[in-house]
């Protein structure tokens, strides 16, 4: 089991790793295409809210893909069809910046492939930071292809920076810092993140896909401090693909099954 040392004692009460969010689901008798996301921060926390991590749309015809990474992935066109199936893992290509799912259900297959490129809406003129294709073959129908533009979701509420103040239960103390309470600052339009351990600067760059985060390797300056301790296993867990979750303005990084970091706001 893995832990995290740090320098206070105190007693480790395990957090819940799983986020809530309320999950879409499927209740209109005659499938309606979703709008594609815009940069209003409104319109991705309403979309996000409902359990979307990843929503794409296509024109000519109209159709719209929505995936909840530990949910379902949610096909509709503007014809009525729909399909809903568990969303599988995704298989990266080898030989490009693609990902792939693919499913099958009673009431048909899809598959879909996610191919970082820039894109652009050619109704609306959004770009997207994806390509999208979709094979959807329906029961009794052959295989329809449709492509169109891409993009993940996420909690807009989570730019800005951030404090360290927990481990689980165990309440940290800033005196303990050389620099004070370790700090995280979230750039989302630039997708990098900054901060220090309490002693050395780190950054790097990160990609937010849905409830996750995926963090590159950090940078980090060469200062000695004391209590170097906390700082090699602090930043052990990053690199890394960590699941996140805002709630009460604080910010938790589920980096194991029973270790959570616990970030507040700064103002």
């Amino acid at each position: 089991m893995k832990t995290l040392s740090v320098l206070v004692l105190c007693g480790v009460a395990l957090l819940g790793c799983q986020p809530s969010r309320e999950k879409s689901t499927a209740t209109d008798s005659l499938a309606v295409t979703e709008p594609a996301p815009e940069r209003n921060p409104a319109v991705f926390q309403e979309r996000f809210s409902r359990g979307i991590d990843f929503a794409a749309t296509g024109n000519e015809p109209f159709w719209s893909v929505d995936i909840d990474f530990d949910g379902s992935i949610h096909f509709k066109n503007m014809e009525g069809a729909e399909l809903i199936v568990p969303t599988p893992p995704g298989e990266k290509a080898a030989d490009a910046d693609v990902t792939r799912y693919t499913a099958s259900g009673d009431n048909g297959s899809i598959t879909i492939e996610l191919i970082r490129q820039e894109c652009t809406d050619t109704m609306s003129g959004f770009v997207s930071e994806f390509v999208t294709k979709v094979e959807v073959t329906l029961p009794g129908a052959e295989p329809i292809t449709y492509e169109g533009c891409g993009q993940y979701l996420f909690d807009q509420r989570l730019h800005g920076d951030w404090r360290l103040v927990r481990i689980n239960e165990t309440q940290l103390d800033s005196t303990q810092f050389a620099k004070g309470l370790p700090q995280l600052s979230f750039d989302l339009p630039q997708k990098r993140v900054y901060g220090h351990t309490g002693c050395n600067s780190i950054s790097g760059s990160i990609e937010v896909q849905g409830q996750r985060i995926v963090f590159a390797p950090m940078i980090a300056t060469k200062m000695a401090c004391p209590g170097m301790e906390f700082e090699y296993d602090y930043l052990r867990w990053f690199p890394g693909t960590i699941p996140y979750q805002l709630k009460d303005n604080q910010l938790h990084l589920m980096v194991s099954t029973d270790s959570t970091f616990v970030y507040e706001k700064k103002n």
